[in-house]
């Protein structure tokens, strides 16, 4: 597949660098997305996400929301400079949006750190605490601007599952995909991807490891390797 590829992706506005993680790499590659869906993506940072996503399925319409001043100037300049132009970048806060149409999916890689102290760069703790939009907050989008039978895609660390559960329960959601990820094989699941549903589905779990040995797992060069230039 050709399109948006990186071996290492940095995006700079004004001096600025900001490097993209593996969160983001992981949910891009692994939210099932179908032909000409409509898509939002919360909080989308410097746009890796939407970019992502676009890639896999041109025919969709991205808007990407993202209430950091800085970092939605950095995904717009991302959008403007690559193969897909179209995806729409908002500087807004999410609870504050509206739309003549629903979405069909909804991801997000979002703040997470509820419990951690806060550091001294603000953008950094918008980005990082759940201060701006809690859980609760994104279920509530979720809820009001997507269709009857949209998906939420998610990354979190793997100890935020049992709370993604019961907010499911109890917006009447269903969890259908979780897939605990590991750094390595013998570690613990540090992250987990989470697929919630608005109709009832089976819940399908899966495991995925990232590292083995010197390099990637063949688990991971599958799901992601569509969006690097070499693994």
């Amino acid at each position: 597949m050709s399109g948006f590829q990186f071996k290492q992706f940095y995006v700079n506005h004004s001096g600025a660098a900001m490097k993209v993680g593996t969160d983001g790499i992981l949910l891009g590659a692994w939210a099932a997305i179908s032909p000409n869906q409509r898509v939002l993506d919360i909080g989308t940072g410097s746009g890796l996400i939407s970019l992502m996503l676009k890639q896999r399925e041109p025919s969709c319409a991205l808007t990407a929301i993202e209430i950091d001043n800085l970092a939605a100037m950095q995904a717009r300049d991302n959008v403007v400079n690559s193969p897909w132009p179209d995806i729409k970048v908002l500087e807004q806060d999410i609870q504050c949006y509206t739309s003549l149409q629903p979405f069909d999916l909804v991801v997000s890689n979002p703040p997470f750190f509820q419990r951690s102290l806060r550091g001294p760069n603000e953008a950094r703790n918008t980005a990082r605490h759940t201060d701006s939009l809690s859980f609760s907050g994104l279920f509530d989008a979720f809820n009001r601007l997507s269709t009857h039978d949209a998906k939420l895609a998610l990354v979190l660390p793997a100890e935020s599952l049992d709370q993604i559960s019961r907010l499911s329960t109890q917006y009447g959601f269903y969890l259908s995909r979780i897939t605990y990820v590991k750094t390595t094989l013998t570690k613990p699941a540090k992250r987990v991807l989470i697929e919630v549903s608005k109709l009832k589905q089976i819940c399908l779990e899966s495991e995925l490891i990232i590292h083995q040995g010197d390099g990637y797992h063949l688990d991971y060069i599958k799901l992601c390797k569509d969006f690097y230039l070499k693994m």
